[in-house]
């Protein structure tokens, strides 16, 4: 007889998100065990396979000199001093935070684990019982959760459709006399890398007196100030508020960025003025309930603003160049491929969950991993395949493995007479 936990788990097994536990159990392509590594090069039991997956950007994962700084960290304030922020903060955290801040161009800078946690701690504080939350619908799922925990204490969740500006009018207009409102966005978006339209955003949200939250994980890093034909990115990695030649203070933007992505650090942040920083410390709980980043993710992301002083724009230049190799090998093919902007995040159609664990397995065959987008993590008939780049990457890597077994998935889908294409883009 099942105890009541397998009995709850077959119940839930019934949901929408069986699908993904098919994928799971059908895919080699989900839970790798990955037991060795060699630069992007991942050994999976005895297969070895080029790392498409990872969100490393700026390859500071495998960078020698990140990790030479980690040591001496570790031997001055431990694995892990384990105080919650409100109590005492290693100085490591103090000298990124100041570092970050003159980076990005604004008074300060407030550092927590993750942006998961920066979400759920400030989004619920600003908006407390009497706000609103415009919420765009392909904003990435921490948004929606600390939004979720902002309606439960009383304010309003309204979500809009991406870029459909009319209805975000809309929703603002009917509530323009609320004292509190925030529209929450991606900087550059999870499973696309397409960037948002901030300018335009900031400008509507001038005009109702609202806040514009923005969640620049994967942007951070990657995209930054004066973009040219040169350097599309643009420099210095110091997000998308300046890749569009922002000012935080008269954009009324709040700005988020993680470290996890082009930073490989554990880690993440806000730009903040000093009352604004005081006001999180008081009031957003992770301050205070959430345990601390590791030193060692303090010490790389330390390290790693020294490395893109030094290195960051010869590796986006990198970067760049393996993203625009991919991107149009790929649609050379065929291959319906969501990327104008030669961001690292290249999804490949596919549209349907058989056929997506087909060409999944198909990829790990030849040597590729790379991250599945299956419904509902994606919509029903809009399934992908997930390619990220990053500038440890190699041409090599590009040309042998991933467009060589890209190659073969064509085949195999043409030779079954499936499109390359959705309907509406023949």
């Amino acid at each position: 007889m099942k105890n009541i936990i397998d009995r709850v788990v077959e119940l839930n097994l019934r949901s929408q998100r069986a699908t993904i536990h098919e994928v799971l159990t059908r895919s080699r392509m989900f839970d790798a065990d990955a037991v060795e590594i060699k630069g992007r090069m991942i050994r999976v039991d005895k297969h070895w396979v080029a790392d498409f997956a990872s969100c490393n950007y700026l390859g500071h994962d495998l960078d020698e000199e990140i990790m030479d700084a980690i040591p001496s960290a570790l031997r001055e304030w431990g694995i892990h001093p384990s105080w919650c922020r409100l109590v005492a903060s290693p100085h490591l955290y103090q000298q990124c935070e100041e570092a970050i801040a003159e980076l990005i161009g604004w008074e300060d800078f407030l550092i927590l684990p993750t942006v998961t946690l920066v979400s759920i701690g400030v989004i619920p504080a600003l908006l407390g019982k009497d706000g609103a939350i415009f919420l765009d619908k392909f904003a990435h799922m921490t948004m929606y959760e600390a939004a979720k925990m902002a309606r439960d204490s009383g304010c309003k969740l309204l979500s809009f459709p991406q870029n459909d500006f009319a209805r975000l009018e809309q929703l603002l207009a009917e509530h323009k006399d609320l004292p509190k409102k925030l529209i929450l966005v991606d900087g550059v978006y999870s499973m696309t890398g397409e960037y948002v339209d901030l300018p335009r955003l900031s400008k509507m949200a001038k005009q109702y007196d609202a806040m514009l939250y923005v969640d620049d994980a994967h942007g951070w890093g990657v995209v930054g100030e004066k973009p040219s034909r040169d350097m599309p990115y643009g420099r210095r990695g110091n997000g998308l508020v300046a890749h569009y030649g922002m000012d935080y203070e008269n954009d009324n933007v709040i700005y988020v960025a993680g470290f996890s992505k082009a930073y490989s650090s554990l880690a993440a942040g806000i730009a903040c003025s000093k009352p604004f920083k005081a006001f999180i410390k008081a009031y957003a709980t992770p301050y205070d309930l959430s345990g601390p980043c590791p030193t060692a993710s303090l010490a790389s992301l330390l390290a790693g603003l020294e490395v893109n002083r030094k290195r960051g724009e010869q590796y986006r230049r990198k970067l760049y160049q393996l993203t625009k190799r991919s991107v149009d090998g790929l649609k050379a093919m065929g291959f319906h491929v969501n990327n104008e902007n030669y961001f690292p995040i290249i999804s490949v159609w596919i549209g349907d969950t058989d056929r997506l664990i087909e060409a999944s397995q198909i990829l790990f065959d030849g040597g590729v991993l790379l991250t599945l987008g299956p419904y509902p993590m994606i919509p029903k008939g809009q399934e992908e395949l997930r390619i990220t780049l990053t500038a440890a990457n190699t041409e090599e890597e590009v040309d042998e493995y991933l467009l060589k077994s890209f190659g073969k998935v064509r085949d195999y889908l043409v030779s079954r007479k499936h499109p390359l294409r959705p309907a509406e883009t023949e």
